[in-house]
């Protein structure tokens, strides 16, 4: 038996019977409705609802659903994706020979946030080093701080040009130890 389904956006369909009482009875469907035409929900050779052939259209119909949502959830997850390959946000650091990373933005807040120190005049590269043991960055700071910490990226503290580290090392002239709110920032063990 071949079921169609006719989709009406607004239907008005009107019933009259005669009841006891001789009133009219009249149904509104105002709703899109898909709506099965052989027999019009009712067998045509017995003439009452057929429950199965509804139960079997309305598992249908909740299974369709169901696979849509899974779909659409699915495109939105490969469209992630997608963005991830086109604008990735992982940051490749290589660092140079010496361990050097590159000048880093800084404030108050602090980007190596784990141990800081100002050791005046004596400021180098291998006390920064000493200083922050057990961690993996060291950055050092206005020619005398010393900061240390483990994350490096963090978008409010990006790299910045290396003309921004224009500092002098306190205790090393020849190298250059960040300026007001930049890290010259180093891996710990090169």
């Amino acid at each position: 038996m071949k079921t169609f389904f006719i989709h009406f956006v607004f239907i008005q369909l009107a019933i009259v019977a005669s009841l006891r009482t001789r009133k009219a009875v009249s149904i509104t469907l105002s709703a899109a409705k898909d709506i099965p035409v052989s027999g019009f929900l009712i067998d045509n050779s017995k003439s009452e609802w057929n429950k199965e052939e509804m139960d079997q259209i309305k598992a249908v119909s909740k299974d369709n659903s169901n696979n849509i949502s899974v779909i659409k959830s699915r495109l939105t997850d490969i469209n992630k994706a997608v963005n991830n390959l086109l604008n990735p946000s992982v940051h490749v650091i290589v660092p140079a020979n010496d361990g050097y990373i590159g000048c880093y933005k800084d404030d108050s807040s602090r980007l190596l946030k784990h141990k800081m120190s100002n050791v005046g005049n004596s400021l180098t590269l291998a006390k920064g080093r000493e200083h922050c043991k057990g961690y993996k960055y060291t950055g050092l700071q206005y020619g005398t701080y010393i900061f240390c910490g483990n994350i490096l990226v963090n978008e409010k503290y990006p790299r910045v040009p290396e003309s921004n580290c224009n500092m002098a090392c306190a205790g090393e002239k020849n190298r250059m130890c960040g300026s007001a709110d930049r890290n010259s920032i180093y891996l710990v063990k090169p």
